[in-house]
């Protein structure tokens, strides 16, 4: 999903930082993503940088 993630947040005027794994914008905007949350499953285990996750599931719509 990595290349429709991605051109989704440039769409909505988001920039994502692969690096640093972070999502980011300037300013305030409304944003229209075409998924739909379906829940979580806290039973992830540490994520990379060794804290408490929460894997997430999506729909695309």
């Amino acid at each position: 999903m990595g290349r429709r993630l991605t051109a989704a947040l440039r769409a909505n005027g988001l920039v994502y930082d692969a690096r640093n794994k972070r999502v980011s914008c300037r300013g305030r905007r409304e944003i229209d993503l075409p998924w739909s949350y379906l829940g979580a499953d806290d039973r992830a285990g540490p994520n990379y940088t060794g804290q408490g996750a929460v894997d997430s599931y999506y729909a695309v719509a």
